[in-house]
């Protein structure tokens, strides 16, 4: 099973992430709190891409591609800005009030992995996957 859907690159999509993810995971073995932290993640991840990849001025797309395997729920968030490395998804390890602090050590939390797929193209591809409990 795979639900695939594309969003503008505007904060006010992210209520529409939110209930999108909400609703996939409903098909998924995870109990309710794993569910909220899965939106959570995805959502601070899609936030992530608004704010530093789109920069809040250009305008663009993401897209998110739900699907799972017999073991985990995968999560990839598809956009067109400019590539990211694998570096700049590590959380700080002494402060988390530093910019992208808090936020990436909740994706991590969450996500049994995180990481950018290779994909032919613009842009980024993030996964996030995560274990069926």
């Amino acid at each position: 099973m795979s639900n695939i859907k594309t969003f503008s690159s505007c904060t006010s999509e992210l209520k529409n992430i939110r209930q999108f993810v909400e609703h996939a995971c409903q098909d998924f073995p995870f109990r309710g709190d794993k569910v909220n932290e899965i939106v959570l993640a995805v959502d601070e991840a899609c936030a992530n891409v608004i704010r530093h990849g789109y920069h809040m001025s250009k305008k663009g797309c993401l897209e998110i591609e739900i699907s799972s395997d017999h073991e985990h729920a995968r999560f990839v968030i598809k956009d067109v800005c400019s590539q990211i490395t694998d570096k700049q998804l590590i959380p700080p390890e002494n402060n988390l009030c530093e910019p992208g602090g808090l936020g990436l050590c909740l994706i991590h939390y969450v996500a049994e992995t995180v990481r950018l797929l290779p994909h032919k193209g613009k842009g980024n591809w993030l996964e996030l996957t995560v274990k069926f409990e």
